[in-house]
């Protein structure tokens, strides 16, 4: 019999110098051991430490919790228990009223003590024996002294073997190490914390090969097919525990008729939902995604066009292939560029046009973030400061909405020890937060923006302009990348984030003459459409009107100021005095109007329409 977990190996190399042990982390979780004929089992901790603890040679191995006092489920018949009550001066078994925690807790001492016979105590809910280590009251401080005292007079006595002599140990259960009191285990000789983690990859492994061909079609498959079915598992399955991954191998058994869609199984268990928006997209969509993007960014065709790569990547799995960790978000893009030239527009379309949903934005102002300890705020405060029960913003919104665009607006403005936690998310694909718990990224796809290479500062203060509408869209895009990869480089020295990246930097142009008339039409749509859905009336303005060339040559006159500067033209010259209209000449219902000049004078601005029919 061949006990597989690494933190058992680290008992054995301890139990022959300590007298105690704490066993912390994933205590709740299957352990994995290997049968003699070489089948691979799991059990839970209990049953895997009576097997370690009778293997290697003690008499007598007991165990305790304060509900049930001291038990062995796993030998019920046996005299271990016996003996141990006996040895111990304990009273009480498995069924009975158990003993008070003090009682208990010195028995285990009197255990210690003894040399007829080797004892190992395994103390279950340990994190229980005390309300709170950093406030004990007198009795809770008694428990611990007495533990400490049963560590320091641990004697040595016979084992089940002939002349075999083992120290007397305890083991403490706990989730966390620091459920128990500082003092009981920091610098403290007797004692050694061990940790149980989740499985390692190796372990994955061996679990996943396990029930290779209990899949439906894993005779029809061939054995590199397999493996690379088993590579993909392994990968997302990182983070899972023993538990959950045999359970879920036999839920994918029952609902999937293939072992390619085993996958699909998992991630809808690790998301909470089995509907994959990205496997909705169908070839067709893909197809056509830049124009379907171009219907709502108008003048933007070499960022569309880059944006419309990195999308039918990750529908179509390709993402991050080249690389090792198959847990990396969905894409990464990092939007520069003039202002109001649609960037934010086109996350919007992205999230509109993926997940049917603009909802599916979720947008961070980096400004915000800009202070010492605001990792704090995006991931959680750590346990003991105010906001630790909040959580961190980012990541419950990650939890919340797997699937999903996170925006993150002028990166640049960001503390930089926040781009740490982005180099990890762009890596790994996840983040623990303050409360332990792990959140995915690997279905979402992360946007940053960013105004660098558009402005000088100089050391007065003034903000001077590196590149204007005049000049063409590659002075722009050679300009933006030079001051993005000199920030990352040389203000930051974090070029790793840079090459994470990669080709992915695309670089907005200045809205041009041409498409002037693109966003117009754009916008006028959707203001006409929403007096007519409000107020039931009809509004036309026709293209040969003076009204429309009116706006276009308004429209045309800040360019700099890009969709923007186009808004606040069509808000002034149109939507201001279309309001008025609307009341003061008490347009109705049912009606028609067709506007057909604007005009400015010292007055303000104001339009005629003419009624039809």
């Amino acid at each position: 019999m061949k006990m597989n977990a690494r933190w058992c190996d680290e008992i054995e190399t301890y139990r022959t110098i300590k007298s105690a042990f704490v066993v912390e982390g994933d205590i709740l979780d299957l352990q994995m051991w290997t049968s003699p004929g070489g089948f691979t089992n799991l059990t839970p901790l209990d049953n895997y430490l009576y097997m370690y603890l009778s293997n290697v040679g003690y008499k007598n191995v007991v165990f305790y919790n304060r509900v049930d006092g001291f038990y062995n489920n796993i030998d019920p018949c046996g005299d271990s228990l016996k003996d141990f009550m006996r040895i111990s001066g304990a009273t009480q078994g498995r069924g009975g009223k158990a003993p008070s925690i003090g009682s208990a807790i010195e028995s285990v001492r009197t255990a210690m003590r003894n040399t007829e016979a080797s004892c190992a105590i395994v103390m279950n809910l340990s994190s229980l024996l005390a309300t709170s280590p950093e406030h004990m009251d007198h009795t809770e401080l008694e428990y611990f002294a007495a533990l400490l005292l049963a560590m320091r007079e641990g004697m040595k006595a016979p084992g089940i073997a002939e002349g075999q002599s083992l120290n007397n140990i305890f083991l403490l259960l706990v989730n966390k190490a620091n459920d128990l009191p500082a003092w009981l285990y920091l610098n403290n000789p007797y004692i050694k914390v061990v940790t149980i983690s989740k499985p390692t990859r190796e372990e994955r492994k061996t679990l996943i090969e396990g029930h290779r061909y209990s899949a439906p079609d894993a005779q029809a498959l061939t054995t590199d097919e397999l493996d690379k079915v088993e590579k993909h598992l392994i990968a997302i399955t990182d983070g899972f525990t023993a538990m959950e991954l045999d359970r879920l191998m036999l839920l994918c058994h029952q609902e999937s008729a293939s072992y390619r869609d085993y996958a699909k199984v998992i991630n809808a268990y690790r998301y909470g939902q089995k509907d994959d928006p990205w496997g909705r997209l169908r070839s067709t969509d893909l197809v056509s995604f830049e124009q379907q993007l171009a219907k709502d960014v108008k003048g933007q065709g070499a960022a569309l066009k880059a944006v419309a790569d990195v999308v039918k990547r990750a529908a179509s799995g390709l993402s991050g292939l080249q690389h090792s960790s198959h847990g990396r978000p969905k894409g990464v893009l990092f939007f520069a560029g003039p202002t109001g030239t649609g960037k934010t527009e086109l996350a919007k379309a992205l999230a509109r046009t993926i997940f049917g949903d603009e909802s599916a934005l979720l947008r961070f102002d980096m400004s915000e973030y800009g202070h010492d300890h605001s990792d704090q705020r995006l991931l959680g405060a750590p346990p003991g400061y105010v906001g630790y029960d909040a959580g961190g913003e980012l990541t419950n919104a990650v939890k919340s909405h797997p699937f999903s665009i996170l925006l993150f607006d002028e990166i640049e403005k960001a503390h930089p020890s926040i781009l740490d936690k982005f180099l990890q998310i762009l890596d790994d694909g996840r983040m623990t937060d303050s409360k332990g718990e792990t959140v995915y990224f690997t279905e979402t796809l992360l946007i940053f923006t960013s105004n660098k290479g558009m402005y000088q500062t100089l050391h007065d203060g003034r903000r001077v302009p590196l590149v204007g509408v005049n000049d063409d869209y590659a002075t722009i895009e050679s300009t933006v990348n030079a001051a993005v990869r000199d920030y990352f480089i040389s203000d930051l020295g974090r070029p790793e984030i840079l090459n994470r990246i990669g080709n992915n930097l695309v670089v907005f142009d200045f809205i041009r003459p041409e498409a002037v008339e693109l966003i117009l039409r754009k916008q006028i749509s959707s203001i006409l459409s929403g007096i007519a859905d409000s107020r039931g009336i009809t509004v036309k303005l026709d293209e040969t009107t003076r009204a429309w060339q009116t706006l276009v040559a308004l429209a045309g006159e800040n360019l700099e100021f890009g969709g923007r500067g186009i808004g606040n033209a069509v808000e002034k010259y149109l939507l201001n005095p279309l309001a008025r209209a609307l009341t003061d000449q008490n347009w109705q219902s049912g009606e028609t109007y067709a506007i057909e000049d604007i005009l400015i004078d010292e007055d303000g601005v104001s339009l005629t329409a003419n009624k039809q029919g």
